[in-house]
C-alpha cells in the first residue's frame, strides 16, 4: 500500500465515522422531537426560521417594519419574513444571534418609553419611529437592518425579493445580439506570441 492508497482508506474511514456520528445525533434529536432547537424549522433545507417566543415575535415585527410584508404592506406583497430574513438574525453563523435578545429588549424599552406599549403592539409609523431611535443607540442594529435588506433584495434564501424588484434572471449572454462583440475581435494583436512583452 502506497501513501496515496493509505490516505484514501483513512479518509474513507474518517468520513464513515463522521457520518455515523451525525446520523446518531439526528436520530436522537428526532426521537426528542427536535426539542433542543431554540426555534422551529421547516424540514426543507434552507427553509425560513419561524418565530416562536416573545423575543422572536418582537424580531418578526422588526423585520416586518424594515421590509414590510403582507401584514403591513398596502399591496400585500411579500416582505422580509417571507424572504427568510429571520435566518439572518437567529442563525448562529451570522453575528446577530448573540444580540437578538438585546435587540428585542431595546425595541420594547424604547417603544414603552415613547409610545406606552410593546414594539409588537405598535402601529407601523410608531414602529418606524422606534427603529430610528434604536439604530442610533445600537450601531449593530443598523448593520442588522442592512443584512435583512440584503437577504430580501439579494435573494439570499429564496427569490421573493428578486421577484419583487422584477429581476429577470441571470444574463445568458449577448451572443445573439449583432451589435455585441461576442467572438469578434475588438482590438488587434501587437505581439507575435499574444503575451505581454
Amino acid at each position: 500500500m502506497d501513501r496515496r492508497d493509505f490516505l484514501r482508506a483513512a479518509g474513507s474511514g474518517a468520513l464513515a465515522a463522521i457520518l455515523q456520528a451525525v446520523a446518531g445525533g439526528w436520530a436522537k434529536a428526532a426521537e426528542a422531537g427536535f426539542a433542543g432547537l431554540p426555534f422551529a424549522r421547516d424540514p426543507l433545507p434552507g427553509a425560513c426560521l419561524l418565530p416562536l417566543g416573545d423575543v422572536q415575535a418582537t424580531l418578526a415585527a422588526m423585520l416586518d417594519t424594515v421590509v414590510p410584508g403582507p401584514a403591513t404592506d398596502p399591496e400585500g406583497t411579500a416582505g422580509a419574513l417571507e424572504a427568510c430574513s429571520m435566518n439572518i438574525l437567529l442563525d448562529g453563523s451570522f453575528p446577530f444571534r448573540q444580540y437578538a435578545d438585546l435587540f428585542a429588549m431595546a425595541l420594547d424599552g424604547i417603544a414603552a418609553e415613547a409610545h406606552g406599549g410593546t414594539f409588537v403592539e405598535l402601529a407601523y409609523p410608531q414602529r418606524l419611529d422606534v427603529l430610528m431611535t434604536a439604530q442610533e443607540q445600537l450601531p449593530m442594529l443598523r448593520l442588522a437592518f442592512k443584512a435583512v435588506r440584503s437577504a430580501f433584495f439579494g435573494g439570499a434564501y429564496n427569490g421573493v425579493g428578486l421577484r419583487y424588484v422584477g429581476y429577470p434572471g441571470p444574463n445568458l449572454g449577448w451572443r445573439h445580439v449583432p451589435e455585441a462583440s461576442f467572438r469578434v475581435a475588438v482590438c488587434r494583436e501587437r505581439t507575435d506570441t499574444g503575451w505581454m512583452p
